[in-house]
């Protein structure tokens, strides 16, 4: 037996041993429409491989960790691949109607929600326009996904703040999914490496304190963000960030009473996912800068391919197991968070609820 195999059989133990019926906040969903827009532009700009998608393999997926519901969502490079123009509204329309009958219908309607799809940002008036529609029309969705970069703009730029109010409005959840950073040269390792393995999780990382130190996150109270991937660098680069605020050019620059303390209550109300980072350095970081009651469980399914699922599993099984903090990230804790978050933003008539058919399996 090689020592991958062993590796595994000792994970499928501890996952059976910590059996939970798991909420996946980070599932990834590739509709015909959406890859046939990706195709239309050249593929991926990140230069990842687009993965083949079901959702008859979703739920295959969820099955083999008892998963019992998965909010999907679009990965990158999302609706912005179409451009800002009409088609691409269009396109955004026809994704969310997608996700609104597949996770209503009888055959998923227990096991799937979905993050509402929205233009490019810089079509403001466009990306208001479906955030009225998922909130006033369509009323399905569990929240909506947002890049963590659009062209040259941050989330938090001024540009974007009539978004920001309408979210406010609707007290939106925002899964906040890394995007792809406009650098040179684009791919690292002299252009073997694509984006998602090293610049994702810097371009989470960006964005998160973009979003803190802009006061983003302050004048919108009501909307609670998702950082994906274990918020990326920051854990390791927050307290550099706060500290910075100590800086006399910086604090300068702040208002309305912006300071160290203001910037550290905005930092902890981000929300984590622990999609690809169950090594005990990425927990144990995690863990060290948030509150346990805001860490959610993440597959990235189908973007990590079903083995590299397999093994992360197994890494984290051994943490909840044998790691003196392991209780704090348990599939049980975990699917508790998920729970709560998702009802507090549940919306119209299934306010409380998450969805229509989730009380079934939550």
């Amino acid at each position: 037996m090689t020592a991958l195999c062993r590796y595994l059989a000792v994970a499928a133990t501890f996952t059976s041993a910590l059996a939970a019926q798991r909420i996946d906040t980070h599932i990834h969903a590739l509709p015909p429409a959406y890859v046939k827009a990706v195709e239309a532009a050249g593929g991926d700009p990140s230069g990842y491989p687009s993965p083949n998608w079901t959702l008859e393999a979703t739920i295959e997926s969820m099955d083999l960790f008892e998963t019992s519901v998965g909010i999907l969502s679009l990965s990158t490079p999302g609706v912005p691949i179409a451009g800002t123009g009409e088609a691409a509204r269009k396109l955004a329309r026809e994704l969310n109607d997608y996700f609104g009958a597949a996770t209503t219908s009888a055959s998923y309607a227990n096991r799937l929600g979905f993050f509402g799809v929205l233009p490019d940002w810089q079509d403001v008036n466009g990306t208001l326009r479906e955030l009225d529609y998922l909130y006033q029309e369509q009323k399905l969705c569990s929240g909506v996904t947002a890049y963590t970069t659009y062209g040259d703009k941050l989330p938090g730029d001024a540009a974007f703040a009539p978004i920001w109010a309408r979210l406010q409005q609707y007290k939106a959840l925002v899964f906040l999914h890394p995007g792809v950073l406009a650098v040179e040269p684009r791919f690292v390792g002299s252009g073997l490496l694509p984006q998602p393995i090293v610049d994702y999780p810097i371009a989470t990382t960006r964005a998160a304190v973009d979003l803190v130190v802009t006061q983003t996150l302050r004048r919108c109270p009501n909307v609670d963000v998702i950082l994906s991937h274990a918020g990326g660098a920051l854990p390791f680069l927050v307290e550099r960030a706060i500290g910075s605020l100590a800086v006399p050019e910086i604090a300068a620059k702040l208002t309305g009473g912006f300071d160290m303390a203001a910037a550290r209550s905005d930092f902890a109300r981000f929300y984590y996912d622990i999609a690809l980072s169950t090594s005990d350095a990425q927990l144990h970081g995690l863990l060290d800068v948030a509150d346990p009651e805001r860490i959610l469980f993440g597959s990235d399914f189908p973007y990590a391919p079903q083995f590299a699922i397999n093994a992360l599993m197994a890494r984290y099984a051994a943490f909840v197991a044998k790691d003196p903090r392991g209780d704090k990230v348990s599939p049980e804790k975990l699917r508790a968070n998920s729970l709560k978050v998702l009802r507090k933003h549940a919306i119209g008539k299934n306010a409380g609820k998450c969805k229509p058919g989730f009380e079934n399996s939550l």
